[in-house]
């Protein structure tokens, strides 16, 4: 089984960003939320181990890995995009951390996730390990 980290490294007040590792092997830059309490759809999620499936969303018209049981959440898809607009509490994926219309973003979008499916293939779920090595963890320790 595939192991997979994020690993969040600045969070700001506007974004957090931070690593996916695929089997100890940094892949690409993720984009999320702020931390906003875990509230569906303008937060990330809370750090912890979560599984992850692989699954069909129709919204984005193709199989997308969905991290699962998310207290509070569904839906949470690991996808391409570049700035917080672009999420609803999901990750994004990118190949470079910028900023785009002075907003922080992941640059590259499209080649961050194509590598993540890539370090992905041949599986259909996976666990994935999601840690903070900025003061985000300070603020999540006050929601468990």
């Amino acid at each position: 089984m595939k192991q997979v980290k994020l690993v969040r490294i600045e969070s700001g007040r506007e974004a957090t960003l931070g690593v996916f590792l695929v089997d100890g092997k940094v892949i690409c830059w993720s984009l999320e939320e702020p931390w906003r309490e875990n509230r569906a759809g303008v937060s990330c999620i809370p750090q912890g181990r979560y599984p992850l499936k692989l699954e069909f969303s129709p919204s984005k018209g193709r199989k997308l890995w969905t991290i699962k049981d998310v207290p509070n959440r569904s839906y949470v898809r690991i996808h391409a995009g570049n700035t917080v607009d672009d999420t609803e509490g999901c990750p994004l994926t990118g190949s470079r951390p910028g900023y785009l219309k002075g907003k922080r973003a992941v640059l590259g979008s499209r080649d961050g996730f194509k590598e993540f499916m890539a370090a992905m293939a041949g599986s259909d779920s996976a666990e994935i390990d999601i840690v903070s090595i900025s003061g985000l963890s300070d603020l999540e320790s006050q929601y468990h």
